[in-house]
């Protein structure tokens, strides 16, 4: 085998990036390199694997053939460093996590307290980012664990958990305007201010929802104050409103084009197989790994 793992890498995340300098950036090299070891790997193939003719890299045929192959290459890779990393490995003194904060305290208050009586003497610090990425900080080796809402697609150094489910809910103070309204079309929500909690993340239920005019908040709790205040109609975990919602202060938008659809968003836990985990991040994310979250 003539071609390397940077090789490999340099293909696939050029392919997810669409861009030699995007890729360059997210590998922090030089997109001379970048660009360079992808020649290099076709040439060792003996194919093409992208179209240079247009501004931007493409997928070139024999690519789209041999990217599934380079993608489970590297996942093999990452999953055997992971392992390497994760043996004979002491208790580390210190443990952070991000947690964000649309998922509840209770659905990991279990797992928590058993890490306590395991690990009673480790410093852990629960971050809840307010403008950052999860995933990013996962990434770059801030934090060991995550809990996030889930993408659709993960770089190939996270893996990742399927938790389960956030229910999430449109709704507004009851003396909005649109709180009035039944079948509520796309073109009237445009017509009133959206608030929306800042974070690097895109939701399900918001892509097709962008009112011209939008204020941002950093987290959860500061949006709920916020529709309760009058100010604008949100998108926010139901289980946050649930008491609301029963007293009706806050009302519920039932859109005209989703009148049965139950918006909801999965929840992962993530983690990066390159990082060196000691025993006390091992035992927490098997421990969070049993959790369900369906809220």
């Amino acid at each position: 085998m003539r071609f390397s793992f940077e090789q490999l890498e340099a293909f696939v995340t050029t392919a997810q990036e669409r861009s030699f300098s995007a890729a360059a950036r997210r590998l922090r090299k030089a997109q001379s390199a970048v660009s360079t070891a992808v020649i290099n790997l076709e040439v060792d193939l003996g194919v093409t694997l992208f179209d240079r003719s247009g501004r931007y890299p493409v997928l070139s045929p024999e690519g789209q053939a041999l990217m599934c192959e380079a993608e489970a290459v590297l996942l093999h890779c990452a999953s055997l460093q992971g392992r390497a990393n994760n043996l004979n490995r002491d208790v580390e003194p210190r443990l952070v996590i991000a947690v964000d904060d649309a998922i509840p305290y209770a659905a990991i208050a279990g797992s928590l307290r058993r890490f306590e009586a395991e690990f009673p003497d480790l410093e852990l610090e629960i971050q809840h980012p307010s403008q950052g990425d999860i995933l990013h900080a996962v990434q770059c080796g801030e934090v060991m664990l995550g809990l996030t809402f889930a993408q659709s697609q993960y770089p190939s150094e996270i893996a990742f958990r399927r938790l389960g489910h956030i229910n999430l809910t449109h709704a507004v103070h009851r003396d909005h305007p649109l709180a009035k309204s039944t079948g509520i079309s796309f073109a009237q929500l445009s017509d009133y201010r959206q608030i929306v909690v800042k974070h690097g993340r895109k939701l399900p239920t918001g892509e097709y929802l962008k009112a011209p005019r939008c204020w941002f908040v950093e987290s959860y709790l500061m949006l709920l104050e916020a529709a309760s205040d009058g100010l604008g109609w949100v998108t926010l975990p139901k289980r946050l409103i649930a008491n609301k919602l029963a007293s009706g202060e806050l009302v519920e938008l039932r859109l005209e084009a989703y009148p049965f659809t139950e918006w909801t968003v999965g929840t992962d836990l993530i983690w990066n197989t390159a990082a060196q985990s000691g025993k006390a991040a091992i035992w927490l994310r098997t421990a969070l790994s049993s959790n369900e979250i369906n809220v």
